[in-house]
């Protein structure tokens, strides 16, 4: 019966890890993931929004017609629609305001 049924103990592997091979890639990630070896320009996260069935049913519809791709390209399209509605002040002072805004984001980021 001993014929009939391999045994694998003589596996060996090809290359053996030790432990310092691992503290290597952890400082590696470390340095990468470290926010002061990086000079953060612009950050970007998932947030939520809280909006009603009415809104995100008319921003389905805009995705399903294949005015926008989905809901949050529809949410970008009418917002660069009302912002050209909007007199040059009123878009400088937005985009004031928006860049302070993307600056504290990365101020946070950064920390």
């Amino acid at each position: 019966m001993s014929s009939l049924v391999r045994s694998n103990r003589d596996i060996k592997p090809k290359n053996q890890a030790s432990i310092n091979d691992f503290n290597k890639k952890a400082d590696t990630k470390k340095d990468k993931n470290n926010p002061k070896n990086k000079n953060v320009t612009s950050v970007t996260f998932n947030t939520n929004l809280k909006i009603n069935n009415h809104i995100r049913n008319k921003l389905q519809a805009i995705a399903l017609t294949g005015l926008a791709e989905n809901q949050k390209d529809a949410i970008e399209i009418a917002l660069a629609a009302y912002l050209e509605s909007l007199t040059k002040n009123e878009r400088e002072a937005i985009n004031l305001q928006a860049n302070t805004l993307e600056a504290r984001d990365v101020s946070k980021k950064n920390k």
